[in-house]
C-alpha cells in the first residue's frame, strides 16, 4: 500500500499542474505520504468514516472523474454510486462495470508501473508522454535533523558508507533467509567498512535483536527508530544505499534520491524500478516461473527465494556499488 501510494505521485502532480483539483482517498499509514504533498488538496483516510458516511461525501462533491487503483469489491461499490462522470480503472480481460473508461497500460512497451498510472490521464482527453516519473515524499525538515541526531547517536560519522537494510517484507514471497542477509552486512563491512543498519518494526525488534547477536562486528546493528513514514524517510534520505527486498521501504528510499538495490522475486524488476535510471539495480534468479506476480508460489517451492546465495546477491551488489557509488 505504501508503495502503491507512491507510485500514484507522479499522477497526482500531473493532474495538479494541468490545472485540476485532486482528492485521494487511502488509508491512514500511507495517507502520511501524502500528508504534506502540494498537488493534494484533500486527503480522505478510510479509517475516518463508515463507508455510507464516505459516499455521501464523495457524492457531494460532484467529482468529474474517479479513478479507482484498487479495483475491489469495495472499491468498485464507492466508484458506482459515486456520481463521477468519468469512472476509470485498469481492469481484466473485457470486465468494465462500473467504470465507463477503461485503463489499456502499455504493458510491454513500457513496464514501469508509473506509466501504467499515467494512463489514467486518457480518460480526461489528455496525451500521458513527457511527464516526469519521479516519486514524491516530501519529508519535514525537523524529522530530517532529529534523524540525523539519532544516527550520530549511534555512532555515525560523517563520510563513512551508510547503508539500509530491509528484510522484514512480511510477505512469503518476499522472505529472503534473514541469515543471508547477515552474510551479505558482513561483506559489505569487510570489504567497504560499511556501516550497515537493519530498519525493523517494533513487533520483529527482539527477532532482529536475536539475530544480530551472531553478527562478529560492531558495524551491523538495528537502526534508529522509525516509529513514522516521516521518519522512515528521514533515515533513507541520509543512507548512501538501501539494500533489501523489493517492498514499500525501497521506493522511498527511491522517493528520496538515495540508491537502491533489491531482490525480486514474484514481480518483474521492470515492472517496479525507475527506467534508464543506474541509481536502483537489482538481482533476481531468473527462473521460467519469473515473474508470477502471486502472493504466494504457486508451486509451493519458493525456489526464486531459497535459489539466491549469499554469495550470488553479493556479487551483484558489489558490481553495483562498485559501478555506481564509485566504492
Amino acid at each position: 500500500m505504501i508503495g502503491d501510494v507512491l507510485l500514484d505521485t507522479p499522477l497526482v502532480r500531473a493532474l495538479y499542474h494541468e490545472g485540476f483539483e485532486v482528492h485521494y482517498l487511502t488509508c491512514r499509514v500511507p495517507s502520511e505520504i501524502l500528508a504534506r504533498n502540494q498537488h493534494v488538496s484533500r486527503l480522505f483516510r478510510r479509517e475516518d468514516y463508515r463507508f455510507f458516511e464516505l459516499l455521501k461525501r464523495v457524492r457531494e462533491n460532484r467529482y468529474h472523474a474517479l479513478f479507482d487503483f484498487m479495483h475491489n469489491l469495495w472499491s468498485m461499490t464507492l466508484t458506482a454510486f459515486s456520481g463521477a462522470d468519468i469512472r476509470a480503472a485498469i481492469t481484466k480481460d473485457d470486465a468494465i462495470f462500473p467504470y465507463n473508461f477503461k485503463i489499456a497500460p502499455p504493458y510491454e512497451e513500457k513496464p514501469y508501473s508509473v506509466f501504467h498510472r499515467l494512463e489514467f490521464l486518457r480518460a480526461l482527453g489528455m496525451d500521458p508522454e513527457g511527464f516526469s516519473v519521479g516519486l514524491e515524499f516530501p519529508v519535514p525538515e525537523d524529522v530530517l535533523r532529529a534523524m540525523e541526531g539519532r544516527l550520530r547517536e549511534a555512532g555515525w560519522e560523517r563520510g563513512e558508507f551508510l547503508v539500509a537494510v530491509h528484510a522484514d517484507p512480511k510477505s512469503p514471497v518476499r522472505n529472503w533467509l534473514l541469515d543471508r542477509f547477515l552474510r551479505v552486512s558482513e561483506m559489505l563491512v569487510d570489504e567497504f567498512e560499511a556501516r550497515v543498519l537493519f530498519i525493523w518494526t517494533p513487533d520483529k525488534k527482539g527477532m532482529l535483536e536475536m539475530a544480530l547477536a551472531s553478527v562478529k562486528t560492531e558495524n551491523v546493528s538495528l537502526a534508529p527508530p522509525t516509529e513514522t513514514l516521516n521518519h522512515l524517510g528521514a533515515l533513507l534520505r541520509q543512507v548512501d544505499l538501501f539494500f533489501g527486498m523489493d517492498s514499500g521501504p525501497r521506493h522511498i528510499a527511491i522517493s528520496q534520491g538515495t540508491p537502491t538495490f533489491a531482490i525480486f522475486t514474484h514481480a518483474s524488476p521492470a515492472g517496479w524500478t525507475p527506467p534508464d535510471d543506474p541509481k536502483h539495480g537489482y538481482i533476481s534468479k531468473g527462473l521460467p516461473c519469473q515473474p508470477c506476480g502471486k502472493p504466494r508460489c504457486p508451486l509451493g517451492t519458493y525456489e526464486c527465494l531459497k535459489a539466491l546465495s549469499a554469495e550470488e546477491v553479493y556479487g551483484r551488489l558489489r558490481e553495483f556499488i562498485k559501478r555506481v557509488l564509485k566504492k
